[in-house]
């Protein structure tokens, strides 16, 4: 059987909102709090476990459970409607320190710069660097 076009899946939202529209909450926004953007960065990007997460986020596992659901949810509405994401914030945002690691030459370091992406070493300055805390049990990374 071959894979269902596009077309044959379901009616998707083609109001896509252009460039120049307004960013205001018209219908056309979906607000994810910060809190809800952590949950998912821990969850999908760090591929923590719920009970590892929520201990850094100092909740129960199942109040993460459910903020990490909400934000799936808010992000495929989003997504499959065509509507702009806006990241509702406090002015004060605490990032957690990165322990860090060089696979060339072996050095360890902390970072608590939590919006950087790009890692270099301190010490050769390589780009190899893989965060101490990996994905869990299926990653076999150093």
């Amino acid at each position: 059987m071959h894979r269902p076009r596009i077309n044959e899946f379901g009616p998707y939202n083609d109001n896509k909102p252009n460039k120049d529209e307004s960013l205001d909450n018209n219908g056309n926004a979906t607000i994810l709090t910060l809190d809800e953007l952590e949950a998912m960065r821990l969850a999908d990007l760090e591929c923590l476990s719920q009970d590892e997460a929520a201990a850094l986020m100092n909740v129960s596992r199942q109040t993460f459970g459910r903020i990490v659901e909400i934000a799936r949810k808010k992000m495929a509405d989003a997504l499959i409607n065509g509507k702009i994401v806006k990241i509702e914030c406090e002015e004060y945002i605490r990032f957690y320190k990165r322990h860090l690691k060089c696979i060339r030459c072996a050095h360890e370091w902390e970072d608590s710069d939590g919006a950087k992406t790009n890692y270099y070493c301190p010490k050769c300055n390589s780009d190899e660097i893989i965060k101490m805390r990996r994905c869990g049990k299926e990653c076999n990374a150093p």
